[in-house]
């Protein structure tokens, strides 16, 4: 179990983030970066000096670090992974973790601000706004589950028995709702260059050496968690994948990470950025599963 939490910590996040890029410059037609270049780009980002605005204060220098400790704690409560989780005594409540994941978003937006930069408050801003539309998606989805389980513990939720229909429902729900908070295309595309359309890549501009290796590495970890429970739901609607020993569930598990991860490049390839205006609509296409699966859950129960 230790072994499989420092994978899941140390390889898992960066390797994803490697898959995703190369899929997508196979999709364009590219040779692209080797899957492991996510390594070697944290490895040179943390021996580089930081270059601070003197306009920054202690919440510019502090946040990287808050965020990737919280993001860590939720990588580790949440069974992304398909493997076991540890005996935590209840706090692996699902709503503990979504809103562990909040609190890395709040302290990311305070470090975009406290430089004083316009490109920074410009995506904290729009971060804010899409965080506003996604948390009672993931709360509601993740309800209908727990509705389901009859318990909020996520360990409960995703070891007992749950109808194929609300697992397929809450995982499509959970994965639109991941590009969102994610920043990925059709919301945000993570490749531009031009500030004014940026979400997350706005919000980073002024982060640089060990600042922006602590950065990218929690937006991996919180890649892991959003698209890990996602894959993790619809496989639950697979009628064999609860049958399966916790060794086989773990290899499918992170067997079906790599495949959402795989998803989302291809999506990243055909999909154009939506305006600003449109992402409301398509997250309501979520919200609308999310409220679909919640009221099969009431009615089977």
């Amino acid at each position: 179990m230790i072994l499989q939490l420092m994978v899941n910590a140390l390889v898992v996040p960066l390797l994803l983030m490697g898959v995703i890029r190369k899929a997508k410059a196979l999709m364009q037609t590219r040779r692209g970066a080797p899957v492991w270049q996510p390594f070697y780009d944290i490895a040179r980002l943390l021996k580089k000096g930081e270059t601070i605005s003197e306009k920054a204060g202690w919440v510019f220098v502090w946040a990287p670090r808050i965020g990737l400790v919280v993001a860590l704690a939720a990588a580790i409560l949440a069974p992304w992974s398909g493997a076991p989780l540890p005996p935590f005594g209840g706090a692996t409540n699902y709503l503990l973790v979504l809103y562990l994941m909040a609190l890395a978003r709040f302290v990311a937006m305070l470090a975009a601000m406290d430089t004083g930069s316009a490109f920074g408050g410009l995506g904290a801003s729009r971060d804010a706004t899409i965080s506003l539309l996604v948390e009672p998606v993931m709360v509601i989805g993740l309800g209908a589950l727990a509705l389901a389980a009859g318990s909020t513990d996520l360990s409960v939720i995703y070891s007992a028995p749950v109808n194929p229909v609300v697992a397929a429902l809450v995982g499509v729900t959970l994965l639109i709702a991941a590009l969102a908070e994610l920043s990925r295309m059709p919301v945000d595309d993570p490749t531009t260059h031009l500030e004014l359309t940026m979400v997350h890549e706005a919000m980073i501009l002024e982060n640089s050496g060990r600042n922006l290796a602590l950065t990218e590495y929690a937006a991996a970890l919180r890649t892991c968690v959003l698209l890990g429970l996602a894959a993790q739901t619809l496989l639950r609607a697979a009628p064999g994948f609860p049958l399966l020993s916790g060794g086989a569930r773990y290899a499918v598990g992170l067997a079906a990470l790599f495949a959402v991860g795989g998803l989302v490049a291809v999506a990243e390839g055909v999909l154009v950025r939506l305006k600003w205006r449109g992402i409301p609509s398509f997250l309501a296409y979520s919200a609308g599963l999310s409220l679909l699966a919640a009221l099969l859950a009431v009615l089977k129960g």
